[in-house]
């Protein structure tokens, strides 16, 4: 939770600071006559702010779901691959299951911990394409073993197009013009709540304080769904470890 405790914490002492500045250079009756204006553009201003925010946190929520969805389903057609080879002649099941059991240790061993840097693994991608041509390379001698490989190649296209689209997640981000407008759009906000009046100061102060903090919570929330596979929040290869315990245990 580091990020979520910098963020609050920048927030709220901006936000403390500000308003005990505004106190001492502002005069009270002065904030007493511009309380109709003021609670008019915080209404604005606060609601704008507050539906773009929220709409992106919740589509950066609704993304990292998806993204663990595709996830599950590049592991699932690895194991479909593993499972259908069984059908195959020795060799060739040997040869596929051993490419499979491979490529999930290296996923987990290597590329994952890359990919918290915004990385993939290109081992990664030399054993994805392996399989693909092992699958593409077979010569079945029986309508079984034609029905085998039509399927085998449905899992290796369904697992590269899910391994592509891991990849392009892992290396996005939000703009930093997008992150630009939060930051000012928060300030904004914030600095509103300077200018309204109240006789119990400490009240005025707490209030401020619990804006910026739930500003502050919104914008971790944001980052940390914007960022899968290397925030605080990032998705973990615990499938392709059941993998690894339960499906590649036989030869």
């Amino acid at each position: 939770m580091s990020l979520a405790i910098i963020i609050i914490t920048v927030l709220v002492v901006l936000a403390v600071i500000g308003q005990v500045y505004t106190r001492r250079v502002v005069q009270t009756d002065n904030l007493e006559l511009s309380q109709g204006m003021v609670e008019a553009m915080l209404g604005v201003v606060g609601t704008l702010f507050s539906l773009l925010l929220g709409l992106l946190v919740a589509n950066a929520i609704e993304s990292y779901h998806e993204i663990k969805v595709q996830v599950s389903e590049e592991a699932n057609s690895l194991a479909n691959i593993y499972r259908l080879s069984e059908g195959l002649e020795s060799v060739d099941r040997l040869k596929i299951r051993e490419t499979c059991r491979v490529y999930n240790r290296k996923v987990i061993t290597d590329e994952w911990p890359k990919m918290a840097n915004m990385e993939m693994s290109q081992d990664c991608w030399d054993l994805y394409g392996k399989i693909w041509s092992d699958c593409v390379l077979l010569k079945p001698e029986t309508e079984q073993e034609s029905n085998i490989q039509s399927s085998l190649l449905d899992s290796a296209k369904n697992l590269g197009e899910t391994r592509r689209a891991r990849s392009i997640t892992c290396k996005a981000k939000l703009s930093p013009i997008l992150w630009a407008a939060i930051f000012f759009g928060s300030i904004i906000t914030i600095v509103f709540t300077y200018f309204f009046t109240s006789k119990i100061g400490r009240l005025h102060t707490l209030l401020t304080v619990l804006i910026a903090i739930s500003l502050g919570l919104n914008i971790w929330l944001l980052a940390a769904y914007s960022l899968p596979f290397s925030s605080e929040l990032k998705i973990q290869p615990e499938i392709f470890e059941i993998l690894e315990q339960q499906v590649f245990k036989t030869p």
